[in-house]
């Protein structure tokens, strides 16, 4: 997972202009590390791009559960217009659905599971 695709996928998702992601930076770093820390080895491509996005997923659910969008009063996505509360729903029910999209390829639970190993 690249961190430029991660900030990418972070600013479809927040809907935010790429000069208001700088000062998430912080949170979408960390959530890169929570997922790296956490992705099965032997990733194809595509399974990859789906860890990045759930990460940017994360990330912006992150942001908005601590209150860091509170400046903003309400902002556009595409052609919907949406208040602070509204994205902060929004972003667990996405989180949500890529954590189970993702739950493959990554364990997120932090509990022991037991996996094959080929010899």
């Amino acid at each position: 997972m690249s961190l430029k695709e991660i900030i990418e996928r972070f600013a479809l998702v927040s809907g935010l202009q790429m000069e208001d992601i700088s000062r998430f930076l912080p949170v979408i770093l960390d959530c890169k590390e929570y997922f790296e820390e956490r992705l099965y080895d032997g990733l194809s491509d595509a399974d990859l791009r789906r860890a990045a996005n759930a990460c940017a997923t994360y990330a912006f659910y992150r942001v908005a559960m601590l209150g860091r969008l509170d400046e903003l009063v309400s902002f556009k996505v595409g052609d919907v217009q949406m208040s602070t509360e509204a994205a902060g729903a929004a972003a667990e029910k996405l989180w949500k659905v890529e954590r189970e999209n993702i739950s493959d390829i990554a364990d997120l639970d932090g509990e022991f599971a037991f996996r094959s190993v080929r010899i």
